[in-house]
């Protein structure tokens, strides 16, 4: 009779544990443009992007497999990145170093078969002031707006390659489409059309949240927080330069430039898969792997 309350004690312990397990998180719609955290799983027909009408008709067969389609919109043939920090972020030397290294080493270099891409370059790094005191920031009204008045100001120039990454100071939340940072996603890229305040159509930016104490994990398998925020912020630089007017497009059409129907974006396709590239400043950095269709794989060169 002991033995028998034991094994049923053991029983009910052990379906506590059943019990208490996280259910996977569920979103309704797949951002384009959003580096997902590791394990997020999508509704049905999540897909935000419809295809156009004239394109409907064989989208499906090109979306079968992973093939990047180029649908006619810009990408950044020689990206010049310039980073703004949003408060004391973390690793920003560091980080000046990876973006140094990384768009002048051979993991750009694959990028040519996309639109003749071609290497970058890293124009520096700007402390931004004057920012919202707010901590919970959205993206649509807070980051944009903030953007569009730095261009107002002349405190950035904008041009066809420029990208702006933004690396932020933890203690920030970030909405973006309704999805939060820390919970749901690692980081994104997005697109603000600025034809109404400068002679550039587009602004490109990146949105990288700090991703240590509580937002740890979940972006990358990396040994450090610092190699995992490389990873990430790979993947934005690439999908930034091969696709970065992917925030305005509003259908699979252009501007779009290289896309899959069915799994997004360069980086999209290899999400978390990570690897070692030696960067043009001689460093090893943590990058994510990219989709290359010439080798019909996830590839770092």
């Amino acid at each position: 009779m002991q033995i028998t309350a034991l094994l049923a004690s053991l029983a009910l312990v052990a379906a506590s544990f059943v019990s208490a397990a996280p259910s996977p998180v569920v979103v309704d719609k797949k951002i384009p443009g959003v580096r997902y955290k590791d394990g997020i799983q999508f509704a049905p027909d999540a897909h935000v992007l419809a295809p156009a009408p004239a394109e409907a008709n064989h989208l499906e067969a090109r979306a079968s497999s992973k093939t990047l389609s180029y649908f006619g919109g810009p990408v950044i043939k020689n990206v010049e990145v310039t980073m703004l920090l949003w408060g004391a972020a973390s690793f920003a030397s560091d980080l000046a170093g990876f973006y140094t290294g990384v768009v002048q080493s051979t993991y750009y270099d694959m990028l040519s078969q996309y639109s003749g891409i071609g290497r970058g370059s890293y124009k520096g790094s700007i402390t931004l002031t004057g920012l919202p005191s707010k901590k919970s920031l959205t993206d649509e009204t807070d980051i944009q707006n903030y953007l569009r008045s730095l261009v107002k100001a002349g405190t950035i120039k904008p041009n066809a390659n420029s990208y702006y990454p933004i690396h932020f100071a933890s203690g920030y939340s970030i909405t973006q489409g309704g999805q939060g940072s820390c919970q749901v996603f690692c980081a994104y890229h997005g697109t603000i059309d600025i034809s109404d305040i400068s002679s550039t159509k587009y602004l490109y930016y990146g949105v990288m949240p700090d991703q240590s104490g509580a937002c740890a994990g979940g972006c990358g398998s990396a040994s450090t927080v610092f190699q995992n925020l490389c990873s990430v912020s790979s993947h934005e630089l690439v999908e930034a330069t091969t696709d970065p007017a992917v925030g305005v497009a509003t259908t699979i059409s252009s501007p779009l430039a290289w896309y899959n129907q069915a799994n997004g974006e360069i980086g999209d396709i290899c999400n978390a898969q990570q690897g070692t590239v030696v960067g043009g400043n001689g460093v090893t950095y943590t990058v994510q792997k990219e989709w290359s269709n010439k080798d019909s794989a996830c590839v770092l060169k």
